[in-house]
């Protein structure tokens, strides 16, 4: 059976394309995360309950034993490393003789681009024994890790003495120690240096660094002096250490303070006492003259209102009088306009009797000289001469 040349070459590639996807690799490989702490592989720092154990860098050099190696490979070349720290730091490399990290020198968020290799590596500290989260993202893929520092030596020491204490009392105190980054530091105790005052064994009492101890005040009112320590170095580049804190103590007799107080109290009381007699007595001047003062006013209103009502009667009068001439002037006014009313009918009856008389008189005259015009017609006609019309 003969095969064709094409077929051949037919099979031979599809049998390549095959072998090429069964041997791919995945798009995007998930990486390999190894944790070490200064070269001892940490194995459980992924649940929180077991967190990678360091010390915080209490001499201020980010060293092997203070910071968690995190070493990646399988990683894809050409991606980054994301790291983002909570309550812990960043740094890529360890402190070095030529190249010192210092505690202040991490940072809390980091990109690690991997270029062309599959690894990739940084180291991760904390300045504070609470829980510190490490978070890395490659890939799609996402991890988290935890860590927790141990506090340092002791480097700070915090205490209050009591101001004014009494004689022969017994007065519990309270030391607060504490690393150079704030952090308790448990099971250290206190040196003390005394002066006129007896104490116990100062004993550390406490998971948050408290020490006490009790002191016994002399029984005779005077001077005391008290000086507790702890026995700390300065580190270079940090706050110096609070290594002691000493004071001078007044002791007082409770039953001088106490007469004291009462003397004072007594004092006081008398002042008050004064300040309440003068008050009374300048309340009560006050209320005299505001009660003159109202006296006074309330004649004024009363003399007021009496003037008022006098001005209301003249007032009054002399409205009615106003009124009463007001009508007078118009009787004298209706009376005179009655009088001019008669005259002027009597003026008019007058001159209608006389324009009557002379409308009578007109018409006489007239009739007159119409008949004397008809007789001189009558004449002219008779002696022919001109008639007038």
């Amino acid at each position: 059976m003969s095969v064709s040349r094409k077929s051949l070459i037919s099979t031979f590639l599809a049998g390549g394309l095959l072998l090429s996807l069964i041997g791919a690799t995945p798009a995007s490989a998930a990486p390999t995360i190894a944790l070490s702490i200064n070269g001892v592989v940490i194995s459980t720092a992924s649940v929180s309950t077991t967190p990678a154990s360091v010390t915080v860098p209490s001499d201020n050099s980010v060293d092997a034993v203070d910071a968690v190696r995190f070493f990646l490979t399988n990683v894809d070349a050409g991606t980054t490393v994301t790291v983002a720290a909570t309550n812990s730091f960043i740094v890529p490399a360890l402190s070095t003789t030529l190249n010192p990290v210092r505690s202040n020198a991490g940072v809390t968020s980091a990109n690690y681009n991997v270029g062309t290799g599959t690894t990739s590596e940084f180291f991760a500290y904390t300045r504070s024994t609470g829980l510190g989260t490490i978070t890395i993202s490659n890939g799609g893929s996402t991890y988290t890790f935890y860590l927790r520092g141990t506090a340092g030596p002791a480097y700070t020491i915090a205490y209050t003495p009591n101001a004014k204490p009494f004689t022969s009392t017994l007065v519990k105190q309270s030391v607060k120690i504490t690393d150079v980054f704030g952090n308790a530091v448990v099971g250290v105790t206190p040196s003390l240096s005394l002066i006129n005052l007896t104490s116990t064994t100062p004993t550390s009492s406490g998971a948050d660094g408290t020490s006490e101890f009790t002191l016994t005040y002399p029984s005779a009112a005077g001077k005391s002096a008290l000086s507790v320590s702890i026995p700390a170095v300065d580190v270079i580049g940090l706050d110096p250490a609070v290594k002691a804190i000493s004071t001078f103590i007044d002791v007082t007799d409770a039953n001088g303070e106490i007469a004291m107080a009462a003397a004072a109290v007594a004092v006081e009381k008398a002042a008050r006492t004064a300040d309440k007699v003068a008050a009374d007595a300048a309340l009560a001047a006050e209320k005299t003259a505001r009660a003159t003062e109202k006296a006074a006013g309330d004649k004024a209103l009363a003399d007021e209102k009496a003037a008022r009502a006098a001005d209301k009667v003249a007032t009054d009068a002399a409205l009615a009088a106003e009124k009463a001439a007001r009508a007078a002037d118009k009787v004298a006014a209706d009376k005179a306009l009655t009088d001019e009313k008669a005259a002027r009918a009597a003026d008019k009856a007058a001159s209608d009797k006389a324009l009557a008389t002379l409308t009578t008189r007109v018409a006489t005259l007239t009739k007159q000289v119409a008949d004397l015009k008809a007789l001189y017609n009558k004449l002219a006609v008779k002696f022919k001469q001109k008639t007038i019309k």
